[in-house]
């Protein structure tokens, strides 16, 4: 007869080895819902557990003046080695901001390390937005984040970060057509599945999600526009749908679950009376419902 402690311990010996783990490969703030800070608790939520390299720590996310920052190119090189001698595999990668060019470098090598046909490569190329490359990049972070793009199994630019990708002027009125030649330019690179976010909508008054895949083509999602801005709506954007990737929910069915919670976490959080630089309420919603 097997007692109740036992079966428990069990349990969790088998679900302990059935758990997906992620690699994720992003900035720290100590404060605020974005990168790593909004990351972790999505996975956690969704029954991942996340082993984090953290490309950057800052006090708190760049909407706030005088933050500081610690550039952590030598330490997560000591982590990389340091996670090869614990044998660790991966579910999946998923590399967000990267400090700098070397650091996409060091991305390069963990993927060739721990990638495999198993594990599932998301890159999310965080460089620009509202048509400039943030002050911090220039023409060499372009480069060497099309390097990861071309081992990626899915990608999610906005529409800013895929106009420099494939290397096209930046512009808001771009036809159907032209939309679906940015794709297959993307898809040249070498990544199978595009995510494009804050991509302008046919009237120019909103904007939408557009989903490309190798198989299926392209598909349009449109999102209800609500004036105002939270940081790290980007990030959890990514988290939420490669959480429901990992659930075995695809990608087409998983975008309308994220743009419908999202949408309703920002309407909850601009009705509170919160500092908007902290971005969304998202440990309050992240609970409500299962996305799944």
């Amino acid at each position: 007869m097997i007692l109740p402690e036992t079966l428990f311990t069990v349990f969790i010996q088998i679900y302990s080895t059935m758990q997906k783990r992620i690699l994720a490969i992003h900035d720290l703030s100590g404060f605020g819902s974005g990168s790593l800070m909004a990351i972790i608790p999505i996975m956690n939520r969704y029954g991942l557990q996340v082993t984090v390299l953290p490309t950057a720590l800052l006090s708190a996310n760049t909407c706030y003046a005088d933050y500081a920052w610690l550039d952590t190119t030598s330490f997560i090189k000591s982590c990389l080695e340091h996670f090869k001698k614990l044998s660790h595999s991966y579910s999946a990668i998923y590399s967000g901001f990267l400090g700098s060019a070397a650091q996409a470098q060091i991305v390069l090598e963990a993927i060739h390390t721990f990638g495999g046909p198993s594990c599932y490569i998301v890159i999310d190329p965080v460089m620009a937005d509202d048509g400039e490359l943030y002050s911090c990049y220039d023409q060499s972070m372009i480069e060497s984040l099309s390097a990861l793009v071309a081992l990626a199994d899915l990608i999610t630019p906005n529409f800013t970060e895929a106009c420099f990708l494939a290397g096209w002027e930046y512009r808001m009125d771009y036809s159907e057509a032209d939309l679906e030649r940015l794709c297959q330019k993307l898809h040249q690179i070498g990544t199978k599945s595009i995510v494009i976010t804050s991509v302008p909508d046919a009237a120019g008054k909103g904007s939408r999600v557009l989903y490309s895949n190798l198989d299926t083509g392209l598909q349009s999602f449109d999102c209800d526009y609500l004036p105002v801005f939270f940081p790290g709506t980007g990030d959890i954007f990514c988290a939420l749908l490669l959480a429901l990737i990992l659930n075995n929910i695809g990608i087409a069915e998983a975008i309308p679950r994220v743009i419908a919670f999202i949408h309703k976490a920002i309407s909850f959080s601009m009705n509170s009376d919160i500092d908007r630089r902290e971005g969304i309420l998202l440990e309050s919603q992240l609970w409500q419902e299962d996305l799944r």
